[in-house]
């Protein structure tokens, strides 16, 4: 590339303002000076002291060479007096025997500082009563020292994080001991005091911290790139027909040129997107849906809107969407039907019914492993049914106790609704007679025989 090479033009200097002089200037043919500023005076006073100063210094210089240069004067050298050497020895005072229990608390205390005599002397204590116990067993005969036994290595001591460590319990022991072991998570063996923690936790109405508490990256760091869905007006604001009239409102305001657009902006027109007064208010008054809402102590997180809520769904009920994603045809049955007879009902719904395990198969259908068929049903060794009746035997009970109130249970055992609590089986009431009967025939014996009389 090329390079050019401009000259800056010269710079322009400012004239400098000459300082005025000073006042301080004795006046000629006896006229008075005028007063001096404060400035001139501490000017003044700087330089008498200076001047004092630089006098002084000539004087003692003057007086040290006596007429010699600086550097050729002769040293003076003072007489040295020897003086004894002294050596100081420290010893730490002794601690009072009658406090021993207090001694031994603050020993740990105590055992972080060096001694008197450790700080005041070159080598260390505990080496220097090593080298005396050594200089002590040592033989004074030339033959040569055994090597000295080595002693027991003690347990390094451990740090406080190691300590902590140790004494903080696992998960599964803070399961053991807490009420609601299904509370308890990894984190919660590290606080202060787990039992309190998960205590709280599992506390009626307690809200939770957010679960990102904990998460290295930031919060709501992972929706990014994720394509958001477009707003939606609500069903009962979008069966009004708004959105239809928005959008025809909008295609023709594209066709409209720029002159069109502008003559509107001065003069707009109103009353193109009108709605019936009385679709607005059945919308809002008489259609209108309350908005799905959080509920008590339900904090947002990351994917909380691509859950599914299962709070709707029942177990045991196939829907028809369901059925046609597992490819059931009509009157055929589930395909865990056959773990199910092997293995048992699902534990955790102890009362549901299930066609084939511990209720009757549909009309129709028949047991075995042919297409459409309900499998094996589960049964002892004496054939009876092992959950449930699965024959529907139990079913089948006479038509008074069906039209009584009969009820049959998940395994199939009757119970009847009508019976009442504490009733004795096989005691009836016996009628007793009234006092009205016997008066009537009284009555009755008495009009005969007035007509026999008659007659």
């Amino acid at each position: 590339g090329c390079f050019s090479i401009h000259r800056a033009p010269p710079a322009t200097r400012t004239p400098r303002r000459r300082r005025a002089p000073s006042r301080a200037v004795s006046m000629v043919d006896g006229a008075t000076a005028p007063k001096l500023t404060k400035n001139a005076r501490r000017r003044a006073k700087k330089k008498e002291k200076r001047n004092a100063a630089n006098g002084e210094n000539g004087a003692k210089d003057a007086t040290a060479t006596n007429g010699h240069k600086k550097s050729e004067v002769p040293a003076v050298v003072a007489p040295t007096e020897t003086t004894p050497a002294i050596d100081v020895e420290y010893v730490s005072a002794a601690y009072d025997a009658s406090d021993a229990d207090v001694l031994s608390e603050f020993e740990s205390v105590f055992s972080r500082f060096a001694t008197a005599e450790a700080l005041t002397s070159g080598r260390d204590a505990q080496t220097e009563a090593a080298d005396d116990a050594v200089a002590d067993d040592t033989p004074d005969s030339a033959a040569p020292a055994a090597p000295p036994e080595e002693e027991p290595t003690k347990a390094a001591a451990l740090s406080r994080k190691k300590r902590k460590l140790l004494s903080r319990m696992s998960v599964a022991e803070l399961k053991q001991v807490v009420a609601r072991p299904d509370a308890v998570e990894a984190h919660d063996v590290t606080a202060a005091d787990p039992r309190l923690l998960v205590y709280l936790k599992s506390y009626r109405n307690a809200v939770p911290v957010p679960r990102h508490w904990c998460h290295k990256r930031r919060y709501l760091q992972g929706k990014r790139g994720v394509e958001k869905k477009p707003w939606q007006l609500p069903e009962f604001i979008a069966q009004t027909g708004i959105e239809k009239i928005r959008k025809a409102v909008e295609e023709a305001e594209a066709l409209k040129k720029i002159k069109q657009k502008t003559r509107e902006r001065v003069a707009p027109k109103m009353g193109r997107m009108d709605v019936d007064y009385q679709v607005l208010h059945d919308a809002f008054f008489k259609w209108q849906t309350k908005p799905k809402l959080s509920g008590y102590g339900e904090v947002y997180y990351e994917g909380k809107e691509f859950e599914v809520h299962l709070k709707e769904k029942k177990p045991g009920a196939l829907s028809a969407g369901l059925k046609a994603a597992l490819g059931m045809p009509d009157g055929a049955p589930p395909p865990w039907l056959i773990n199910m007879q092997r293995y048992g009902p699902p534990p955790s719904y102890p009362n549901l019914r299930i066609p084939g395990l511990n209720a009757p198969i549909p009309e129709g259908a028949s047991f075995g492993y042919h297409p459409g068929g309900w499998g094996k049903p589960p049964v002892d060794e004496y054939g009876m049914p092992l959950y449930g009746d699965v024959f529907g035997a139990r079913a089948a009970l006479s038509g008074a106790q069906s039209g009584r109130g009969y009820e049959m249970t998940a395994r199939g055992v009757p119970i009847d609704r009508t019976a009442k609590w504490g009733e004795l089986p096989g005691v009836h009431e016996e009628p007793v007679e009234s006092d009205e009967s016997d008066e009537d025939d009284d009555e009755d014996a008495r009009q005969a025989a007035l007509a026999k009389q008659q007659n």
